[in-house]
């Protein structure tokens, strides 16, 4: 039988852990007999569980991301784990995409994660030992159309951990990009996007079918859970990828043979763009 994380991992810290892979993360971690310190944008948003330890965490929120920080930094010094896991996307054509979520997912997506990793990065590395998992999205190899503000902070996202892997040689640090394909999760359903159908081109609303209609099919987290497990059991710095056989397998095979400009061709053609 495997062993338990908890003899690798005594305390881990899981961001966006309310709903989606970020709940079943902490419900994985909680039944390996980790202690797990969970963050939401409302604590009340959190379940209810033996050793579960909610925070409140706005990562649009200069304020919030501050005292978040300094409260990891005094209340969890000897931290093993960080799954660094919360975002949103916004789906809009780049011309019509409000000025606000510019902003907010560049600090949602990219910035508060990354402040965050500095938060507990220095006391990994002193004390000789630490994971570090980044959950971008296999969007940053294969972008979503009228996602470009979520296709550039996951993909900046996953070169930041990149970069990490190759300062924290030798420091005894682990830093994991984890890269989801399509989960059956509430992800779809809290997108922003434009209400106002008559706003949208044709083009628009058939690429958004689409992403809805493979969401909805897609694998249930249960198989990223396992992925995540694995690669925990067995830490190593690496970019992990997980979904359906085709995202996580066969579309990363592909992009290492085929040149970016036919990639893109399959891409427009299988959202129906021009």
């Amino acid at each position: 039988m495997a062993l338990k994380l908890n003899s690798r991992y005594d305390r881990a810290l899981v961001t966006g852990a309310s709903s989606g892979l970020g709940l079943a993360f902490a419900e994985m971690l909680l039944a390996e007999g980790v202690e797990v310190w969970a963050t939401a944008r409302s604590a009340e948003r959190l379940v209810n569980r033996d050793g579960l330890h909610p925070m409140e965490l706005d990562l649009a929120s200069d304020a919030s991301l501050d005292h978040f920080i300094s409260q990891v930094r005094d209340t969890l010094p000897d931290l093993d784990l960080l799954v660094n896991n919360a975002g949103y996307g916004g789906f809009f054509p780049f011309e019509q995409f409000p000025e606000s979520e510019i902003i907010d997912q560049v600090g949602v997506l990219l910035t508060g994660p990354v402040r965050i990793c500095r938060s507990v990065y220095e006391t990994m590395r002193a004390r000789g030992n630490g994971v570090i998992v980044n959950v971008s999205s296999l969007a940053a190899e294969f972008p979503l159309p009228y996602m470009s503000m979520y296709n550039a902070g996951k993909s900046g996202l996953s070169g930041f951990s990149r970069s990490l892997m190759l300062e924290s040689v030798g420091s005894g640090v682990v830093v994991i990009d984890f890269q989801p394909g399509d989960f059956r999760t509430s992800f779809n359903t809290s997108v922003l996007r434009s209400s106002d159908a008559d706003e949208q081109s044709d083009t628009v609303r058939r690429a958004w079918e689409k992403i809805d209609k493979y969401l909805q099919e897609a694998p249930t987290v249960d198989v990223a859970v396992a992925r995540l497990r694995s690669a925990l059991a067995r830490p190593r710095s690496d970019t992990v990828r997980t979904g359906d056989a085709f995202q996580s397998i066969v579309a990363p095979f592909l992009s290492r043979f085929v040149s970016r400009r036919t990639l893109n061709f399959f891409i427009r053609k299988y959202y129906r763009l021009p």
